[in-house]
């Protein structure tokens, strides 16, 4: 019994790892855009491949995360419009207060869309994943391209970030 909760156990930790490796690198590649001056949201956009590529490696089905997929995409990409608001209103307060906000109120209504999404999907015969990788890797990359785009979108229409 207790050979089959280790061996559990030391699954559980090397698929931490694997996330936590794949959050590294993307978090490291954002610090480094914002200390050499490069527009964060193509930046973050193009980094929707780390997670993604993490799922092929580890053998996940992309079908079944396309809930997580969704819900990122909606949840971090109305964030990145409720914190640029803010921002742009308010400044660095603002945007703290509208990220805040904004993730709240966004949770609630990206969440509806995953659950209605998971529902539909088990009604095609497409059973959606609810394991840790495909769960965190499709979150991850759902946020990447919400807020990716939406930064990207700003950027285009003169929306820049303005640095220290």
């Amino acid at each position: 019994m207790k050979v089959c909760s280790a061996y559990k156990a030391n699954r559980m930790l090397r698929r931490l790892i694997y996330i936590g490796c794949l959050g590294l690198i993307v978090g490291i590649a954002g610090v480094l855009s914002l200390q050499y001056r490069i527009a964060i949201g193509p930046v973050v956009l193009a980094l929707t491949v780390v997670p993604l590529l993490g799922m092929f490696f580890a053998r996940r089905s992309f079908k079944g995360a396309i809930p997580d997929l969704i819900f990122g995409a909606i949840d971090t990409g109305i964030l990145a419009v409720a914190a640029l608001c803010g921002g742009f209103f308010y400044g660095v307060a603002g945007a703290i207060a509208g990220g805040v906000v904004g993730d709240a109120l966004t949770d609630g209504i990206a969440g509806f869309f995953e659950g209605s999404i998971a529902k539909w999907l088990r009604g095609k015969g497409i059973e959606e994943s609810r394991e840790p990788v495909t769960t965190s890797l499709g979150k991850m990359a759902g946020c990447l391209f919400g807020s990716g785009a939406i930064l990207s979108v700003a950027l285009i229409f003169g929306i820049r970030p303005e640095f220290a």
